[in-house]
C-alpha cells in the first residue's frame, strides 16, 4: 500500500464518528447468513478456514449486518466520513477503526459474527451502523439480540435441524410466518448460491422497524409497508454443512 492511500485510510478512521444529523431511513435490514454455504465461495477467509462441525456458525444462522434502508435502494452508507464505497474493500477492512464495544459484547460478537475475523464488523459500523443515530455499543448489541430471536423462532430451528438436508423454500416462509403470523413472509427474503452441487441458503433478510431495537421481537417490528422482497432461492434448497 502507498504510503498517501495508508494516510488517507487512517485519515478516513479518525473522521468515523456518528453524522452529525442521522439520515432518514424507513427499516432496518437483518441480515443472517448461513456460513458454509458462504465458505464454498470464500474458503480463503480466515473465518472459513477455522469453520468445522463444532462451531456455532455451523448449525446456526451467522450475523452479518443490520443496515439501514431508505426503501428504494441500500439507504444511507458511510455517514461522518469520506471514506467512500471505493476505499470499502475487503483486503482493507482491518484498517478501519474497531468499534468500541464491552467486552461481553464483543465476545459474543465474535462467536455470533465469524466474518469478525476478517474485520467484517469494522465495516459494518463503517458503511451502515454510523448511519443508524445510536453508538457503535446499541448498534451492535441490537443486532446480537435481533441474531438470537431469530434463531430461536421456527424458521432458526428448522434451519439448525436440517443440515444436510434439503428444505422446501414454502416451508421456511411457513416456519416465520408461525413465528409473526399470516401474511408476515413479506419482511423475508432468502437467498441462495450454488455450491457443492446443490442451490444452498446462503441468506435471510428481514425488514424491522427501527423499533426493533428497543425490546423482543414479534409481528409489529416487522417492516410490511415496502414491496415484497425478491430473493433468490428455487423450490427447493439445501442446508449446507460444514466442511464440505
Amino acid at each position: 500500500m502507498t504510503a498517501s492511500r495508508s494516510s488517507a485510510l487512517l485519515l478516513a478512521a479518525a473522521l468515523l464518528v456518528a453524522c452529525d444529523e442521522t439520515p432518514s431511513f424507513t427499516h432496518y435490514v437483518l441480515a443472517l447468513s448461513w456460513q458454509p454455504a458462504f465458505c464454498e465461495s470464500h474458503r480463503d477467509k480466515p473465518e472459513c478456514r477455522a469453520l468445522d462441525g463444532s462451531d456455532y456458525a455451523a448449525h446456526r444462522l451467522a450475523l452479518h449486518g443490520l443496515w439501514p434502508n431508505d426503501g428504494a435502494g441500500e439507504g444511507p452508507s458511510y455517514c461522518g466520513s469520506w471514506l467512500i464505497k471505493s476505499d470499502d474493500r475487503p483486503a482493507q477492512w482491518c484498517e478501519l477503526p474497531e468499534p468500541e464495544l464491552s467486552a461481553e459484547t464483543r465476545e459474543s460478537l465474535v462467536r455470533v459474527m465469524p466474518g469478525t475475523a476478517s474485520c467484517l464488523d469494522r465495516h459494518e459500523w463503517a458503511k451502515h451502523g454510523a448511519c443508524a443515530g445510536i453508538d457503535d455499543q446499541a448498534y451492535f448489541d441490537g443486532m446480537l439480540q435481533l441474531a438470537a430471536a431469530v434463531q430461536a423462532t421456527q424458521l432458526g430451528q428448522l434451519i439448525a435441524g436440517h443440515v444436510g438436508r434439503d428444505l422446501q423454500r414454502r416451508q421456511l416462509i411457513d416456519a416465520f410466518e408461525a413465528a409473526f403470523g399470516p401474511d408476515s413472509g413479506r419482511a423475508l427474503s432468502l437467498l441462495c448460491t450454488p455450491g457443492g452441487g446443490y442451490t444452498n441458503l446462503s441468506e435471510i433478510r428481514i425488514a424491522l422497524k427501527p423499533t426493533a431495537l428497543d425490546g423482543a421481537l414479534d409481528r409489529d417490528d416487522l417492516y410490511l409497508d415496502g414491496p415484497a422482497p425478491r430473493g433468490t432461492c428455487p423450490a427447493t434448497v439445501h442446508i449446507d454443512p460444514a466442511g464440505q
